[in-house]
């Protein structure tokens, strides 16, 4: 489920990035979070909730949320999505153009509003950049031994916030967007989202109509088990980002990934109550950025919900 995705979908990215190199109009990065999107809800069968909140700019173009609705903890994750450019042979001279962007009547930084959001007390909130690199980018630093550069990568927001505000200068502006700069602290999707989290059945899930989703092989306390795959629970998100902040490079003096929040918001609990009880009276809302929420749960609750 998704820790495959987690491997399967960087690949598919360098690829598709390489084929937009040579046409006259390149995609995007909203195009490719698109297509992120289609895949996370058929990887998440079912447990993976995607609507389109009209709310205030945060700075994100996707809000990843993870709840546990057995323990009631939740973690939201904020991502800007940038692309990396570049046509040469030097892969470390690829950049991140757009990087410094700014929006707004102020003309604040976009890093900064995303930085912000997260920030706020309580909020159990953390900012991540998600990159993407076309294949020409991926397979030069891979020829020069850097082989964790992929068509998706993530970096710490906070980290990406001191490399935008100390650009004052012009070769500092486009040495803090760069590859060189940026590379070393950057780390896979498969970190989030790998090792998959199986929830453990008996052998009532073999009966006829017992399993509704497909059953999973995996190692639990050093025996072997069977179960359904489900996202990873808050708890588990927050202690993998925190162990990738416990790293060299991982981003030294910014502030600690949050503890998980003891209660799941409103909003949140909302979007799980319509998903599981639609209403023909819900509204489509006008689309800010995607909003994908993990449910992991019991195994009555995920039963009940197929």
């Amino acid at each position: 489920m998704l820790c495959y995705l987690a491997h399967q979908f960087p690949p598919f990215v360098e690829s598709f990035l390489e084929r937009g190199r040579h046409l006259r109009r390149r995609f995007r990065e909203e195009t490719v979070t698109d297509l992120m999107m289609g895949s996370l809800i058929t990887a998440g069968s079912g447990r993976v909730i995607v609507d389109f909140p009209n709310e205030p700019v945060t700075g994100a173009d996707m809000e990843w949320n993870f709840v546990n609705q057995t323990d009631g903890t939740f973690l939201r994750i904020l991502l800007q999505a940038k692309q990396a450019y570049g046509e040469g042979e030097k892969w470390t001279r690829h950049a991140y153009r757009e990087l410094l962007h700014t929006s707004g009547k102020g003309g604040k930084l976009q890093v900064e509003t995303l930085c912000d959001t997260a920030r706020v007390p309580g909020s159990a909130t953390y900012p991540l950049y998600i990159l993407y690199h076309p294949a020409h980018t991926c397979t030069l630093a891979r020829t020069d031994g850097v082989s964790h550069v992929a068509g998706v990568n993530l970096v710490d927001g906070y980290l990406i916030e001191r490399l935008v505000k100390a650009a004052s200068t012009r070769a500092l502006r486009t040495s803090n967007k760069s590859l060189r700069v940026i590379s070393p602290h950057i780390f896979p999707l498969s970190e989030i989202f790998c090792p998959p989290t199986v929830l453990p059945v008996g052998p009532f899930a073999f009966s006829p109509g017992g399993a509704p989703a497909p059953l999973y092989a995996v190692s639990s306390g050093g025996r072997r088990a069977i179960g359904f795959a489900i996202p990873p629970t808050p708890t588990e998100v927050r202690n993998r980002l925190a162990e990738r902040r416990g790293r060299p490079a991982g981003g030294e003096g910014v502030p600690q990934v949050p503890e998980v929040s003891q209660s799941i918001p409103d909003d949140v609990a909302s979007i799980i109550s319509r998903y599981r009880e639609p209403s023909v009276h819900d509204e489509p809302v006008p689309v800010s950025r995607w909003r994908i929420t993990f449910v992991s749960a019991t195994l009555a609750d995920d039963i009940e919900a197929e």
